[in-house]
């Protein structure tokens, strides 16, 4: 058993002890309050900076719906091949670019067949072209390819030459060029994606 001090030393310990005691006593309800009290100031600021962004997003609708109908005004369902078959999509490639070709001066020398791609709600559909044509009617044609409505996207193109270095054409007489391109245009994939085409944006963009 241990013997507690008497006198001065006696009072002044058993003050200390009152003194610890008490802060034990606080600390056991303090503590808890301040970590309640935190926790539910971090919850009310949460709440409140997520009604702050729903209301402008709210403030916002306004401004978005004016932009969609903007888009809707535009008709984006031009800029996409009509038809969603691929066989009927790859026709209607091809008859979008052959007269592109024969009417700006160029002659056509191999069509291959069409190969279609499924990207997502929509098909990409590709087309390899080779034609002879003089610089100007290749500037015409690369003009008419690349202002085509619907869109199209010349993935690659290859010229050559059709003469040797240093050739010197008779007068009013331009040396032809071969080129090699292949033509990319996009299409909707099903009817129902083909008639909302218009308010929605594919991901790609006219380059």
């Amino acid at each position: 058993m241990i013997a507690l001090p008497t006198g001065p030393r006696g009072r002044a310990l058993a003050a200390t002890l009152a003194v610890l005691l008490l802060a034990l006593v606080v600390a056991a309800v303090a503590v808890p309050a301040w970590l309640i009290a935190r926790h539910y100031e971090a919850a009310r600021s949460g709440a409140e900076e997520r009604i702050a962004r729903f209301q402008r997003v709210a403030e916002q609708r306004n401004e978005h719906q004016r932009a969609l109908e903007v888009i809707k005004a535009r008709d984006s369902a031009r800029f996409f091949l009509k038809n969603t078959a691929p066989n009927l999509g790859g026709a209607e490639l091809t008859d979008l670019v052959r007269p592109l070709l024969e009417s700006n001066g160029s002659r056509l020398t191999s069509l291959q067949p069409v190969t279609v791609k499924d990207d997502g709600n929509f098909r990409l559909y590709s087309l390899n072209v080779g034609f002879n044509a003089t610089p100007a009617a290749l500037q015409k044609t690369l003009y008419a390819l690349d202002t085509a409505v619907p869109y199209l996207f010349l993935d690659t193109v290859t010229l050559r030459a059709t003469v040797p270095r240093g050739y010197k054409p008779p007068p009013n007489q331009e040396p032809e060029v071969t080129a090699q391109i292949e033509i990319q245009a996009w299409g909707p994939k099903d009817s129902a994606r083909a008639g909302r085409v218009g308010g929605v944006s594919s991901g790609t963009g006219k380059s």
